[in-house]
């Protein structure tokens, strides 16, 4: 089979089992090795015929100077893996170089070289569906679940697909005096292994302070895996599904408003819908946000205090909703409020929005991730595009960033959708810039609404991931494809791989 070869890619990274490690970078290099057919590029001198060895350069730079690992073996299969996701790469050979090792006698080198193939990763890339129950009763608990939300899909290779509203659950059978609860459900998609992911959930809870005792006390954060692909096991340590799960209302309710159609599986087998009917501590929980996963803080009189004021003039004021009946919604939240006001307007049911998400930080894929969670689970949004991960090299000395472009259907105006963006930032992460590109039928020059963003026109980094994600693209009177053509910076930016949103890591 023939072969490319990239030898001597060097990046710095902090990966070591030693502590110091953890916090000093060090030199890695990396020799790859691609098998594939190369016959059709022979023939036709078509970049698409064979791979971009750039790219993937970059993507093992990437990897390099990404999340942490103890072991050399695990960084060559992470950097093996990304590169199998290329279609036209049958095989890869991966050796990593560590000329730096802490080791106490002389030495010229220590490497590890792996081998795989598609065949070989096919089991292992499988990918899972799994439902998770939060909760918490001490301290600021709807920081800490958002925080724990942002942690779970930063595991490896995991994404957060769905957060359910938040809750708030008497702490029935406890002493007088406990705190009440908070509890959601988050839905996942992951590669891990249930084991592997109990082990993640368990790590995140001990982060946050939890110890765990028995089950009849207050917790700072409670992680539970209640479903794994619908898998039953009686192992001691991971039960599926939760042998609880089908009489707690507290997992019940949240999981069916976020998954109306779930079944649970086991000896207590049912819909969610009618075991949440049965429980017996249905009437002990109540809505008390939707929109929690944006900001704010939630106290002891169970109000949601994130600003919403000008959110709601927004609303009235710029593109409105069209009618929805505002009693689906939580009473007294920018959702509910927005629902009734545009209940007597008419106006389109949607527009479709273009954002750009762009971030320096080695965690910008989870922070991507979390973002576009984020979004489409505010009321009347939802995403219907997402393009391939790029990344931006910078200029001046400035840290090289990862780049990605959205599009969303919204109910929201220009004005509010922008703010909306601000305190997702705050929510997600400093490093992370979301910017609204465009907007349907939307023309805005104020100082806090520009709508088209003035400057995405020369901006590849905005104009290559939006054609990839919509090759009809038009911005204004231009077509994306030409504005690209003539940007200045075309030659900085580089794509990383278009399946990143599954989950995985670069």
């Amino acid at each position: 089979m023939d072969q490319i070869r990239l030898t001597g890619v060097r990046a710095v990274g902090k990966h070591g089992v030693l502590d110091f490690e953890h916090e000093r970078a060090q030199t890695f290099v990396v020799d790859a090795t691609l098998f594939l057919d190369l016959a059709p590029a022979g023939h036709s001198d078509d970049l698409h015929d064979t791979v971009d060895y750039g790219a993937i350069a970059k993507g093992i730079v990437a990897i390099i100077e990404g999340e942490h690992v103890d072991l050399i073996e695990k960084l060559a299969d992470r950097i093996a893996n990304m590169i199998l996701e290329y279609p036209a790469v049958a095989q890869t050979q991966v050796t990593v170089h560590k000329p730096s090792a802490p080791i106490v006698v002389p030495f010229d080198d220590v490497s590890v070289t792996v081998e795989r193939s598609r065949e070989t990763t096919l089991t292992a890339s499988q990918v899972h569906h799994a439902i998770i129950a939060m909760g918490g009763n001490q301290g600021d608990v709807a920081a800490t679940l958002r925080d724990a939300v942002r942690s779970i899909d930063g595991l490896a290779s995991t994404q957060i697909t769905g957060v359910s509203p938040l809750y708030r659950t008497d702490a029935w059978g406890m002493p007088d005096g406990t705190p009440d609860f908070h509890n959601a459900v988050v839905s996942v998609n992951t590669k891990l292994s249930a084991m592997e992911l109990l082990r993640g959930l368990q790590r995140i809870e001990a982060e946050h302070g939890r110890v765990r005792t028995d089950h009849w006390t207050s917790r700072t954060l409670d992680l539970d895996i209640i479903d794994f692909d619908g898998q039953e096991s009686d192992d001691p340590d991971l039960t599926l599904p939760h042998p609880r799960a089908w009489q707690r209302a507290f997992v019940l309710r949240p999981w069916l408003a976020l998954e109306p159609d779930a079944e649970l599986q086991g000896e207590h087998a049912g819909s969610v819908a009618q075991l949440l009917h049965e429980s017996t501590d249905r009437d002990h929980i109540d809505e008390i946000a939707d929109d929690w996963m944006v900001g704010g803080t939630i106290d002891s009189d169970h109000t949601d205090h994130t600003d919403t004021e000008e959110i709601d003039e927004s609303y009235v004021v710029e593109e409105p909703y069209s009618a929805i009946d505002a009693a689906d919604l939580p009473e007294g939240t920018a959702a509910s409020k927005a629902a009734a006001s545009a209940s007597v307007q008419s106006g389109p049911v949607s527009r479709r929005a273009v954002i750009s998400l762009d971030s320096p930080s080695t965690k910008a894929e989870q922070q991507f991730r979390m973002a576009i969670v984020t979004l489409d689970g505010i009321p009347g949004n939802q995403v219907e595009g997402i393009s391939p991960l790029y990344h931006v090299s910078q200029l001046d000395g400035l840290p090289d960033k990862m780049a990605a472009v959205i599009q969303i259907s919204t109910r929201m105006g220009a004005h509010d959708l922008i703010e909306t963006l601000g305190n997702v930032e705050a929510s997600v992460g400093e490093d992370l810039d979301l910017d609204l590109i465009d907007m349907e039928g939307v023309a805005c020059d104020e100082p806090d609404c520009k709508v088209p963003w003035p400057t995405a026109h020369n901006h590849a980094a905005v104009l290559a991931p939006w054609l990839d994600m919509d090759p009809d693209a038009r911005l204004g009177k231009d077509p994306v494809s030409f504005l690209l053509a003539m940007a200045p910076d075309t030659a900085q930016v580089g794509l990383l791989t278009d399946n990143w949103i599954i989950g995985g890591e670069l």
